[in-house]
């Protein structure tokens, strides 16, 4: 972090090699600087991030004064921005405020009460074992290690997601193939790219796939998304084709890359991989542990200000962007002792990693659920497992907002 400690001036070194790898000092310098800090990031100029768990928690709940749609609050070039997004992407219920949330939420929290994660966890362990199966076929063909981003932590909950929303076994490949191609997109170029093909090309496929399960349903969430009623109130085509989207961002990106970081910590940390291989009564716990040391998604989408106001101890202006550091909650000191330090028995664990309010993760059962099989699968099967290069050389994405590793070579 770098600047006077004016909050003004403060700017803030969110992308590089160095805080990815270590973001415990940065995050206690910002928690220094106040618990609302006003910076400068790049592409969104000065903003103000809350830095505490307090704080955090407190912009997140309150969706009275710190709204989801920049255009409810003034916020013109960002609502500007949002009608780029191609087709409905710039409506999905993340971008969403009450009324409108909660009607979306209503119909959509209905369809997954028919989904019952226990019920699909034999489904998740045959799916997570021949990932592992082709994790162990590709690492025959390429001894010298074997990427376990790319040939386990990605596909294990692309396929949950197929399997969950219920698509037809012969089209799973291609949408496994489209869906991976968005997750690895990287840079601005990239991403405006993977937007305008990929997505495109994804969309076009939900939609028609929504078409044909609205002719002939099969078991899977998107036939309950259809069928779903709320007070005499449906689901529009548009609506559905923002969900996947959604559940596609939520249920498989962040889930991937927390597999991967999980892992890595664990192999950062010999002996507390000692205890839970020892003891798998304790994955509930690590995972919970985990989410919390690992903060894939450090930082929250933007909430803006619908009124002038005050939020620890700053004046807030109408229509002014505020972000919240989730990875800066989730190390507060005054929640966590000793934030730093892995400790898988933790307890009791209040991390901020599915967000909070009205907003909380609806997936975050089944994201705890595949990732406590995904550890517990791949450690039982190669309990050798170890890097398969320096750990100096694993490198994350130069993104702003998440933790993600670009590779993670293994072998065992």
């Amino acid at each position: 972090m770098t600047g006077a400690t004016d909050a003004a001036a403060v700017r803030l070194d969110l992308v590089s090699q160095a805080f990815k790898t270590d973001p415990f000092p940065t995050l206690a310098g910002m928690r220094a600087l106040g618990p609302v800090i006003r910076v400068r990031l790049p592409l969104f100029g000065r903003v103000w991030i809350a830095t505490t768990h307090d704080t955090v928690g407190g912009l997140l709940r309150d969706h009275h004064r710190f709204v989801q749609h920049p255009g409810a609050a003034g916020h013109r070039w960002m609502a500007a921005a949002l009608r780029w997004l191609p087709g409905p992407l710039g409506t999905n219920m993340l971008l969403r405020d009450p009324p409108d949330h909660r009607r979306l939420r209503a119909l959509v929290e209905s369809a997954f009460q028919r989904q019952s994660v226990e019920a699909l966890r034999p489904r998740l362990l045959a799916l997570a074992d021949q990932a592992l199966d082709r994790l162990a076929d590709e690492a025959r063909r390429s001894p010298g290690g074997v990427d376990l981003l790319a040939h386990f932590a990605r596909p294990f909950p692309l396929a949950v997601i197929s399997e969950l929303l219920g698509l037809p076994p012969e089209h799973r490949p291609d949408f496994t193939r489209w869906a991976a191609r968005l997750s690895t997109a990287s840079g601005p170029a990239g991403i405006v790219w993977a937007l305008l093909t990929g997505v495109r090309r994804l969309m076009r496929y939900v939609r028609e796939e929504v078409r044909r399960q609205r002719r002939q349903p099969r078991d899977g969430l998107l036939a309950a998304l259809i069928e779903a009623e709320e007070a005499g109130d449906r689901l529009s085509e548009d609506e559905l084709v923002a969900m996947v989207f959604l559940l596609l961002a939520a249920g498989h990106e962040t889930t991937l890359h927390q597999i991967a970081g999980s892992v890595l910590t664990l192999l950062d940390h010999p002996s507390e991989l000692a205890a839970l291989t020892a003891d798998w009564a304790l994955v509930d716990s690590a995972v919970e542990e985990l989410l919390r040391h690992v903060s894939f998604a450090q930082v929250f989408k933007p909430r803006y200000a619908r009124e002038d106001t005050e939020l620890g101890g700053q004046a807030i202006r109408r229509g002014q962007m505020l972000f919240g550091c989730l990875a800066a909650a989730n190390s507060d000191p005054a929640v966590f002792p000793d934030p730093e330090r892995l400790d898988l028995r933790r307890h009791p664990n209040r991390h901020a990693a599915f967000g909070a309010g009205i907003h909380y993760c609806l997936g975050a059962t089944l994201a705890r659920v595949e990732i406590g099989i995904a550890l517990r699968r791949l450690f039982e099967r190669f309990p050798d497992l170890r890097l398969a290069m320096p750990r100096a050389r694993v490198r994350y994405a130069a993104r702003s907002g998440t933790r993600a590793l670009t590779a993670l070579p293994v072998r065992w």
